[in-house]
């Protein structure tokens, strides 16, 4: 440790609480002892939510008193009048390197204490604020918080206050009131009004967030037309905005520099699917928008469904969307569809994508997936089943993959499956049988029922303990083509992939091409026998004959022969990798090489037509047996 430089350590000390880092290193060596002296070392100072004992207070007190020069990051959680450790923190201008400071859970009168010391600090450029509870108006905190001279980032998140009676009493900012604010996140109710107000103070924006998650009450139109010229992210959480609302919103505010927005709105206004109407409004507004992500939410329960969709079906499907990559995504989520666009991004099934770039027309028409997070509706809503937000969701778009990520009965994944006809793939965290440990006979029935209709080519099972349950499924979707499967902690990894791959040899059609082993956790043996892969996850991998047969060395009894007997597995053998970081083509490992050529060669070598060897185990592959029907070397 004494041949680490300097600076290596002062990068390894921004990782840790300051108090830790003294009582960790001041007393090692008169070094360290320098080190934690120098002027180069920026503490970073965490105080938590458990009230601290003696030892840890002086400690504190040592550090914070004797140390201001070099703190530049102080987060305090429960920041309370009674907490001794409050007082040691009394701001001045000696806090000269301090650039962040975030106050959790902090008590109204201690904040407003706190905050006329923080314009004596020359360098504080990030304030986080959490208060918890709130006074109703606001409006001194924003005085204060406008008035910090070097602010560049502010998060205000008023927790608990009674949105009914929340005030800002701000009048709009004049020229000498402007401060050098970029990013502001609003985490507590706001109206238009209010917003409008207090965006006058930071025309410099760059990045705005508003959480109002409670509602407006107010009138969109009282916000007063403000410029933004530098604002480039947009976030907005308004749940009571209709898109008529939002259009004049994104106009009040002259940001033709947006480049990401981000929109989430609860509303009962299905004109939020059209996607024309979008493609209209961004073209003209947010000519310079690169990413869009957006939520609507449709509410289906005993009170209250939102109407089905009877706009033209398949939305968001046009060359528009196409060029900047939007997708549509949607998910059923307890008694909730959601609606969304985001970027698109590949998928664990889409191998025929190059890159994260989807231009293909017909791949992108065929591209809608339903996330299903919740498979029992009839817990929050006796008349309604899964089938019924399904059918929502499909007078909206077609469904062509599936992810389910709860867990689900055999009896309902058939009823979902029947309403989805055109699925080309699945993702399934976990099925159960009802109530038994062996599945009823109907239940088997409903599945077996499905073999002949569905058309899925595309699984992944993301809970696996037992080879059988893979078998299982494979009977069910007789037509995949590609499986991914991500095995528990507790199961034997090497025989498991052994038991699946003699199982594929056995059946006399499968049309697997693709196989995908995940794994949580691996050893260094696990590491190693995954052939070098990642050390968490075996990549999809195209089966390869050599994998096949290598994978197979060692049973002890005559599995193997029965396979050797079937050429699929043995008539074209390549004894050479490329290397995925040169490009060079190299030969398989010694250890895997001998195997070959001690046991396996000799055993499968009248059925060898094809050969691709490296010069280097040329003569050893040779030499060990006849192949009276090699023709291609």
């Amino acid at each position: 440790m004494e041949n680490l430089s300097n600076e290596l350590f002062y990068e390894i000390f921004e990782y840790l609480d300051g108090c830790t880092l003294y009582q960790a290193f001041s007393d090692l060596s008169h070094r360290f002892q320098q080190l934690l002296s120098s002027s180069l070392l920026r503490l970073k100072i965490q105080v938590h939510r458990t009230e601290p004992n003696e030892i840890t207070l002086n400690n504190y007190n040592k550090i914070v008193l004797h140390n201001k020069q070099q703190i530049f990051s102080i987060s305090l959680w429960t920041f309370k009048k009674t907490n001794p450790t409050a007082w040691s923190f009394n701001f001045d201008s000696s806090f000269n390197r301090l650039e962040s400071l975030v106050i959790t859970s902090i008590e109204p009168d201690l904040l407003l204490s706190t905050l006329p010391k923080l314009a004596l600090l020359p360098r504080l450029f990030s304030l986080k604020i959490d208060a918890w509870p709130t006074l109703e108006n606001l409006s001194i905190f924003y005085q204060f918080i406008f008035s910090l001279p070097k602010l560049k980032y502010i998060r205000y998140t008023a927790l608990g206050s009674d949105d009914s009676n929340t005030t800002i009493a701000l009048s709009a900012a004049t020229k000498q009131q402007v401060t050098s604010i970029e990013y502001f996140i609003i985490d507590h109710f706001c109206t238009y009004d209010q917003l409008s107000n207090l965006l006058s103070y930071t025309p410099n924006l760059r990045y705005l967030k508003y959480l109002n998650l409670y509602g407006n009450n107010s009138d969109v139109q009282s916000i007063k037309p403000a410029t933004l010229p530098y604002l480039t992210h947009l976030s907005i959480n308004n749940y009571e905005m209709m898109f008529d609302e939002f259009e004049i919103f994104i106009k009040k505010f002259h940001c033709s520099q947006l480049k990401i927005l981000s929109f989430t709105t609860i509303v009962d206004d299905l004109s939020y699917l059209n996607s024309d109407r979008w493609e209209q409004f961004i073209l003209q507004i947010l000519t310079q928008l690169e990413e869009f992500y957006f939520k609507f939410q449709a509410s289906l329960d005993s009170e209250y469904q939102t109407p089905p969709y009877s706009g033209a079906q398949n939305p968001f499907m046009s060359q528009f969307w196409i060029q900047r990559q939007w997708i549509l995504d949607t998910e059923i989520e307890v008694d909730n569809i959601i609606y969304s666009i985001r970027p698109y991004k590949k998928r664990w099934y889409e191998h025929n994508v190059q890159g994260n770039t989807m231009n293909s027309f017909d791949e992108w028409s065929k591209s809608m997936r339903l996330v299903l997070s919740d498979a029992y509706q009839e817990q929050w809503c006796k008349s309604l089943t899964v089938k019924d937000y399904i059918h929502h969701v499909l007078t909206v778009t077609q469904i062509y993959h599936l992810n389910i990520t709860c867990q689900i009965s055999i009896d309902n994944l058939s009823n979902v499956l029947q309403m989805l006809p055109k699925l080309d793939s699945l993702e399934i965290y976990r099925f159960v049988y009802a109530g038994s440990d062996d599945p009823p006979l109907e239940d088997i029935q409903s599945l077996f029922d499905l073999v002949a209709k569905n058309r899925i080519t595309k699984l992944y099972l993301k809970t696996i303990f037992l080879a059988e349950e893979i078998y299982f499924f494979m009977e069910i979707f007789q037509c995949i083509n590609q499986l991914k499967v991500k095995l528990m902690q507790s199961v034997d990894m090497e025989s498991f992939v052994r038991d699946i791959l003699l199982h594929l040899m056995m059946k006399p059609i499968s049309r697997l091409q693709f196989l995908c082993f995940c794994l949580e956790m691996a050893d260094d043996l696990m590491h190693k026998t995954c052939h070098e892969r990642n050390p968490f996850t075996v990549e999809l991998i195209k089966l390869d004959n050599i994998d096949v047969l290598d994978s197979l060395f060692g049973i002890s009894n005559q599995r193997l022969d029965i396979v050797a007997q079937q050429q699929i597995f043995s008539n074209i053998l390549k004894f050479v990798s490329m290397s995925q970081s040169t490009d060079e083509i190299c030969s398989i490992s010694d250890s895997v090489l001998n195997q070959f050529c001690i046991d396996i060669l000799p055993r499968i070598q009248q059925n060898v037509k094809s050969l691709s060897v490296e010069s280097a185990s040329i003569e050893c592959i040779l030499s060990v047996g006849i192949y009276p029907n090699l023709t291609e070397l």
